[in-house]
Order: C-alpha cells, then structure tokens, then sequence
C-alpha cells in the first residue's frame, strides 16, 4: 500500500468518525436556516425573521415600532436556538410557536393552547410525536429598553392576565438578572413599609403593601431567562441574514471544535503506533517521532474540523429543503463526503497543475478518492471537447478516450489479481511462468492505455490549463482575504470547464438564491 492510500484511509476513518457530529449539529443549522426563511422542510410557519423584518414603520414611531417586532424576531430566535440545542443534545423534544401548532388542552391551566395570536402563550413544547407537553406554554416580552424600565412594565395592570392564569414570561436574557435584583429590592422594601404601617396601626395600608409584595413575588417567580439578549431581538429585526449567519457559524464552529478532539485522538493514536514502530526498528529517532507524531495530530484534527464545520452546513441546509429527495440525502453521509471531495480534487487538480503528476494519474487519483462521478464528468468533458473539434472523426475519438479509459481500468484490475496471485499464493514453476507472463503483458496495456490517457488529457489541459490555474490562485487568495465572492467565482469557473450548470457565480446571487423558492441543485 503506496502512501496516498494509507492517507486516503485514514482520511477516511475521519470522514466516518464524523457522522455523527454532522448529524447533531446539521440539524441544529436546519433550524436556523428554517427560523429565517419560515420554512420548515417545506412546512410554511406563520412568519419566517427574513418577512418580519419587512414589517411596516412608521416614521413617527419607528422605535416602538422596531422594538414591538424585535419581540416576534426574539420569539422565533427563541425557538432556533432551544431546538437547536436539543438537536446537538439528540432530546427528540421540541420548541414551537403557538401561532404554528395545532390546538390543544392545557390540563394544568384550564386553558386551550395553539392558535394564530394566542392571548396567553406564545411557545410550547411537544413531545418526540408532536404531542403537546402539559405545563410547557410559556410567553415572551420583550419590553422596556432597560431591565428597570422592563421590571417596571412587567408589573403594570396589562399582565395580570398572566398573573392569573400563572403563565411563565420568558424576558430578554440580559436583563433577567437585573429584573429579580430590582423586585428583590422592591419587595424588601415593601415589606419594611408593612412593618411601618402595621406599627402604626393602619391595618389598610398594610394589607395593600401586603397585597403588592405577593403581586411582585408572583411576576418574579413566573420569569424565565430567555436564550436571546435585547440587542440580538433587535438585530434579528433589523439584519435578519447576518444574525442568523452568526448563529450558523457559531453552531459550525462548535461541530469542528467538538470532532477536531475525535480527529486529534484519532489522527494521534495511528501516530504513535506508527512511529513507537519506526523508533524500535531504528528508522527514525526519538525527537523526529515526536515531531512527526505532533504533525500527524494536528493535520487530522484540522481535516476533522473542516469536514465537521463545512459538513453541518451542508446537511442544515439539505434537511431543510423543500425537495423530500434531498431531506433524504441530507440523512446519509453525502455531506460530508462533498466536503472530503471538494478537498481531495482540489489538491488531486493542484498536483497535475504543477506537474506532480500526469494526465493519467490525475484521473486515477479521482477515482481512488471516491469521487468517480466527478472524474467521469471531468473526462467526459474532455470528450465533448475532443467531439466539439473532430468534426466527421468525432466517433472514432470518442470510442478512442472511452477505450483507452475502461482499457486502463481493465488491465489495472487484471494486473492486481494477477499481482494478488503471485504474493498470496503456492504456485507451480509452470503456472507462476503463465501468470508472470499474462502480468508482463496487462503491464504493455497498462502502459498503452495510459499513454493514450496522457495524451488525451494533455490536449485538453493544454487548452484549459489557463483556466484552471486562474480559478484555484483566485479561491486561494479569496480564502487568505476572506473573499467569499472571489472563492465562489473561481469554484463557478471549475464548474462551467466540467460541463456543469453553475446556479449562481456570486455572494449576492447565492443568497438570492437561498431567499428564492428556487430548488438548491448538488
């Protein structure tokens, strides 16, 4: 086994040891995804934050106005992030608006739960079968531009429907803390009030301080610390891409920090078997293992982080799509294998640019990384350019590129069972001279086939070669400059020289795409 193949294994291993953190955390980023565009795998909700953002303003009122509409941001945000959470945490439960819920019977209340502006309840949780939870309805405010001016309004004549009916308020989470240490003061200080009045014998006052202290405990026990700040309500409102942007990354960030530590234990266990044996057989020293072992750590958590980060985000956005067939895709390992693939033929196409390798191996490299598919359409393309200028031989060509490709691969097959043969097995003085014979010969069509491979490849590289080291210097620049436009034009270059339909070339024309009803093609 050459070296590639040992890297390509364990490359490999990697890509499997992440399935599982792709699934958690992909589901987590479906759920941001489904937060802004009001989808829910094709389920429309009552109102996604890209439309609440849309939301009329009057001029004369645009504070009140924004910050009313930050609350329905915060209660959808709310909702992304809880779920988000339970699918890191594999909790089958969920959090829903009322608004997108069917109706149902809160035993614990009296009360019917799950309707389009319900006066009590804006979220509830349902159990793994959709099933609502008893006791779980809770309702969001995001009131007051401060934790005082919002302890304040907490407290007014509008929420006693609350109160009374002892709905649990989820606030804004910075100003949770400062909200109890303001009724905490309030109600000491109240309580001094009733000792006043009682010594004086005014037994009225009393009562109503009395009456006040037991109103503010109750405001106070009903709160719920909300998973979103007052300025993240508000930015939702107003920059709804980018808030949902962090959070994507965020969630991202977390899959390739958690599967960077699988990747390093991996990655490090495989070292150190590696180079415990090339210490005791002499071939290398004790410091050059070290160096070699720390490398080999650090090169597998980073290609773990990277397949866990791109891969979640690959997955959210496929399990949320309105196409059944691509939800279904989005369960299988696809995601992280267009990850390892968009690895592996850019470093496959980076050697044959700078001459490490021929027209051939180029090829077979393909194929060896698992990415057929793309190495067929690759030498397709070839083909169609070979056809595009044969004119009346354009048969002749084809049948040319299409035998020397399945004659290549033949006699390679050939020869490994012939190899196999020779190394595994007992053979006779005259079967051994057969095979070694029959070997000599699948080696001349080895050697003719991919001559006839190199060539054709050459042509056409000859012809793109330009092209295709234009594109991979634009996205490595793009990617020292954080260029997300730069790296989209020159992958979209790639894409149109292997005969495939290029849906945007842009930052801009990839997130109109993701705002459109447009299906999202792999």
């Amino acid at each position: 086994m050459n070296k590639d193949d040992k890297k390509q294994i364990k490359r490999k291993i990697l890509e499997g040891a992440s399935a599982d953190v792709i699934r958690r955390y992909g589901s987590a980023v479906k759920e941001h995804v489904s937060s802004y565009v009001g989808k829910d795998q094709g389920k429309e909700l009552t109102k996604g934050l890209k439309e609440i953002s849309e939301s009329k303003v009057n001029k004369d009122n645009e504070y009140q106005n924004i910050k009313q509409q930050a609350g329905f941001s915060a209660e959808t945000k709310s909702v992304a992030k809880s779920n988000a959470e339970k699918a890191i945490n594999d909790d089958n439960t969920r959090i829903i608006r009322t608004d997108d819920m069917t109706e149902s019977y809160d035993k614990s209340r009296g009360v019917s739960v799950g309707k389009v502006n319900d006066e009590l309840f804006d979220l509830a949780e349902l159990d793994s079968e959709g099933i609502y939870i008893d006791g779980s309805a809770t309702q969001v405010k995001f009131v007051g531009g401060d934790a005082k001016s919002c302890a304040s309004k907490l407290l007014g004549s509008k929420f006693d429907k609350y109160r009374n009916n002892d709905v649990e308020i989820e606030i804004p989470k910075d100003f949770y803390d400062d909200v109890i240490k303001d009724y905490n003061e309030r109600i000491e200080e109240l309580k001094k009030q009733v000792e006043s009045a009682e010594s004086r014998g005014d037994k009225a006052l009393a009562a109503r301080h009395q009456e006040r202290i037991q109103e503010i405990e109750k405001t106070r026990d009903n709160l719920k610390q909300s998973n979103v700040t007052n300025d993240e309500a508000i930015f939702a409102r107003l920059h709804p891409e980018l808030s949902v942007a962090k959070d994507i990354v965020s969630v991202a960030h977390r899959a390739g920090m958690e599967q960077a530590k699988t990747g390093a234990i991996i990655s490090g266990s495989i070292s150190m078997i590696k180079n415990i044996v090339a210490c005791a057989n002499g071939e290398k020293d004790v410091k050059t293992a070290s160096i070699d072992f720390a490398k080999d750590t650090g090169k597998g958590a980073a290609y773990s982080y990277a397949t866990a980060f791109s891969g979640s985000v690959v997955k959210g956005i496929m399990q949320n799509s309105g196409s059944q067939y691509v939800r279904t895709l989005s369960g299988t390992q696809l995601p992280s294998t267009l990850v390892s693939t968009t690895i592996n033929v850019g470093k496959t196409m980076s050697k044959y640019i700078h001459g490490e390798i021929d027209g051939a191996e180029c090829i077979e490299l393909l194929g060896k990384n698992g990415v057929a598919q793309i190495g067929s359409a690759f030498y397709s393309t070839i083909a169609v350019a070979a056809v595009a200028g044969a004119g009346s031989t354009a048969l002749t060509v084809v049948a040319g590129i299409a035998g020397s490709t399945f004659g290549y691969s033949a006699a390679v097959a050939v020869y490994d069972e012939l190899a196999t043969s020779l190394k595994e097995y007992n053979l006779s003085v005259e079967n051994r001279k057969v095979i070694e014979a029959e070997c000599k010969e699948a080696i001349e069509l080895i050697l003719q086939y991919r001559e006839e491979m190199s060539r054709a490849v050459e042509r056409y590289m000859t012809e793109h070669l330009d092209t295709f080291t234009n594109a991979f210097t634009e996205m490595d620049n793009a990617i020292l400059n954080n260029d997300s436009n730069g790296f989209i034009k020159g992958n979209a270059q790639i894409q149109r020289l292997l005969g495939h339909e290029v849906q945007f070339s842009s930052q801009d024309e990839f997130d109109t795409l993701m705002l459109s009803d447009d299906s999202f093609k792999l």
